[in-house]
């Protein structure tokens, strides 16, 4: 993996900063920064934030659909508000930059239907699959989490008929037995949203062959999860639940920080 030390979190170049406040001129962890396909069209950055210690270690990726952005910008803003003292966390922020900047789901197919990808695949979606695939496997975290949003709030009867489209306000496993990691997870979130509509909660949804989540758990045997906010919400409020979440599944990872915001 070729990388270059960046010291400075006020170096990260994503420049997507939602904050009110200045982040810390000072940091116990460093940053190493490079990218996903290299000089290829879908070129992507990464960060990995490392203490002295590698593990326990984490990733966050947003963007696999490109107008899902509070994500997105909720990396951003953790990145640069984190000081972690002990393990490790990797952000890809942007994994599908090209339909992030169209702002579309898809640009030739949906990403996040075309995993594990394909090395030498016609349309650039299936080789970034291939080489995310690739990146998470040399990472090797403890757990990837998945931010994604939904247009739906989660619904008994409306999840009955259309299984795909109402996940707002979620975590998603491919287990029908959560795990403990999960679930503190799920509790110690919900503890800071006041609002019981704007509450999480954890659904199961089956294995399917075709979703990085599904194959990271798969292929990999990493343990994975997805984040689903409600998009019908302001943006700033999608953005503040995915920051939330980000900082509680890095907590319950076991990586040390304290966060500046």
């Amino acid at each position: 993996m070729r990388t270059f030390i960046i010291i400075l979190l006020a170096m990260l170049s994503v420049n997507l900063v939602h904050s009110q406040t200045h982040p810390p001129k000072n940091t116990e962890h460093f940053v190493i920064q490079y990218v996903i396909g290299e000089n290829t069209e879908y070129q992507t950055p990464y960060y990995i934030l490392r203490s002295e210690s590698e593990y326990p270690k984490i990733l966050i990726d947003a963007g696999i659909h490109g107008d899902e952005v509070a994500g997105i910008y909720a990396c951003d803003t953790v990145m640069k508000y984190i000081n972690i003292y002990e393990g490790c966390v990797g952000f890809i922020p942007m994994v599908n930059i090209q339909a992030f900047k169209q702002n579309v789901r898809g640009v030739g197919v949906d990403l996040n239907q075309v995993f594990p990808g394909d090395k030498n695949g016609k349309i650039y979606e299936e080789r970034l699959a291939f080489e995310f695939m690739d990146f998470v496997k040399e990472f090797n975290p403890d757990y990837v989490i998945n931010l994604h949003e939904a247009w739906t709030k989660f619904d008994e009867n409306l999840y009955g008929k259309q299984k795909d489209k109402s996940f707002g306000q979620t975590f998603i496993t491919n287990s029908e037995t959560f795990s403990d990691y999960l679930v503190r997870s799920h509790l110690n979130t919900n503890k800071y949203i006041p609002n019981p509509e704007y509450k999480f909660r954890i659904q199961y949804f089956p294995f399917k062959a075709n979703h990085s989540m599904d194959n990271i758990i798969d292929k990999l045997k990493i343990p994975s999860y997805t984040v689903e906010t409600l998009r019908t919400l302001p943006l700033a409020d999608r953005i503040k639940y995915h920051e939330l979440c980000i900082l509680t599944f890095i907590e319950e990872c076991g990586v040390k920080f304290t966060y500046w915001k």
